[in-house]
């Protein structure tokens, strides 16, 4: 979908709902909701289509007032007022069971001072105290009332209705649909994910912080990069599941995991000088369960003592790629942004890999010479392959036809997966082979 430039924000303090109403309006259960307030930390945002208008959703974290020297609470507050000054549209919630709280009051302020438009959600009337509690609100003066359910949907579509009529019918025009690819970042807690996302974009668009476990949902964010618009997905830290401590870090890792299933490539992110890790191998077999194309940046290359020292921890990283060595190593340092033009690069290839055919012609040709006379053992007797096609693409995906399609041995088939790469490169990306009897 293309992207609008009309933007809805939900703001309001901790715990009101506005994640809630997010995954409802969005259709789908993108923000990570939870019995505690805190949750939402960066601003998650989708592009959405309702009734043919087109805009973007955001929600946002609980704003706090909170003290400067409260580092994470500043970058919080400071991700709610970006989202309001860049909207066009403010749902503001509060909790019509709490009725007026002096924080709500202080928001209500702000959007005021910022001349927003906004349309005030008395959230939870799904209470008794909820629904009582609604004429409580009128002292903050807003021009009209929405009493709401997010969880259970009751007065949503009413509000959504008066939201989108502000949005102008759309002007048709005709254009090519850009090809934007979507990448995964992905790896263990603290190893500069967040970080690099803020480096590409030119601002702190997810926080970013010392301390393991700040990112909690997997948060979409579009970046341009020369005439070229990629969609990058910063994701939770990714730890063994026996040292996740409690529901909230098991969940925000799940968000992680199903980045991989949306994205066509994923961004491995390590730490460099550390090495690579049993648990970043462990992460490198989910990006190959999914069979996504791989980027591998090994980051705080800064750190590695010397040019000797950095060219032996790459080449150990590579060692320890397994079935992955057709994935490329780019050293990056997420602050500078030394690194990215090469990420850039090895992205590109590897996307490009990832949507590649080969013309049948050109690939018989290749196994004519070097697969097609190639005998494949098995439990049958002698077995060969008598043709080859390419049946598909992300990830590009092969057919052959075998005299018998069962027992064919796993080193044959990495046999022609090198004989592919070989002859046509697929740099970065999986390759999938099915065997089919002729």
């Amino acid at each position: 979908m293309a992207k609008s430039d009309f933007t809805i924000s939900l703001v309001g303090r901790p715990n009101v709902g506005k994640s809630t109403l997010f995954n409802r309006i969005a259709g789908k259960r993108r923000a990570i909701t939870f019995r505690i307030p805190g949750v939402t930390r960066d601003l998650v945002s989708i592009p959405l289509e309702v009734d043919g208008k087109r805009f973007r959703l955001i929600d946002t974290g609980g704003y706090l007032p909170g003290k400067e020297e409260d580092n994470l609470l500043s970058k919080v507050r400071g991700q709610v007022l970006r989202a309001i000054y860049e909207s066009d549209a403010v749902i503001f919630l509060v909790d019509a069971r709490d009725g007026v709280l002096p924080l709500d009051k202080e928001i209500l302020g702000m959007l005021r001072e910022r001349e927003k438009r906004f349309f005030l959600a008395a959230n939870k009337v799904d209470a008794r105290a909820g629904r009582e509690g609604i004429d409580e609100f009128h002292e903050l003066a807003a021009d009209k009332i929405y009493p709401i359910s997010a969880e259970h949907g009751t007065g949503v579509d009413r509000l959504l209705e008066e939201v989108l009529a502000l949005i102008p019918e759309p002007v048709e025009e005709p254009r090519q649909e850009e090809v934007v690819a979507r990448i995964a970042v992905v790896g263990r807690p603290n190893v500069g994910k967040s970080t690099l996302i803020n480096t590409l974009v030119g601002y702190e668009r997810v926080i970013s912080s010392e301390v393991p476990g700040t990112t909690r949902d997997a948060i979409d964010v579009l970046v341009k990069y020369g005439d070229k618009r990629f969609l990058f997905i910063d994701t939770a830290g990714i730890r063994a599941k026996r040292k996740t401590e409690n529901v909230l870090e098991k969940i925000s890792v799940m968000k992680s995991l199903d980045s991989l299933q949306r994205c066509d490539l994923a961004v491995l992110m390590i730490d460099g000088p550390e090495g690579l890790t049993h648990q970043d191998q462990q992460i490198l077999r989910y990006v190959l369960n999914e069979e996504r194309a791989v980027v591998v940046a090994a980051n705080k290359a800064d750190l590695w003592k010397g040019e000797e020292a950095k060219r032996k921890g790459l080449h150990a990283i590579q060692e320890g790629l397994g079935y992955a060595t057709f994935a490329a190593i780019v050293p990056t340092v997420s602050p500078t942004g030394k690194g990215i033009p090469l990420l850039f690069k090895k992205i590109e290839e590897a996307f490009e890999s990832f949507r590649h055919r080969v013309p049948t012609a050109v690939l018989n040709k290749m196994a004519q010479a070097s697969v097609y006379s190639v005998p494949i053992p098995s439990k049958q007797g002698r077995n060969r392959a008598l043709y080859m096609t390419q049946i598909g693409v992300m990830p590009p995906s092969f057919a052959v036809f075998v005299k018998e399609r069962v027992d064919v041995p796993d080193s044959f088939t990495r046999y022609l997966q090198n004989k592919i790469r070989a002859r046509f490169g697929f740099n970065g990306s999986p390759i999938r082979i099915v065997y089919k009897e002729k």
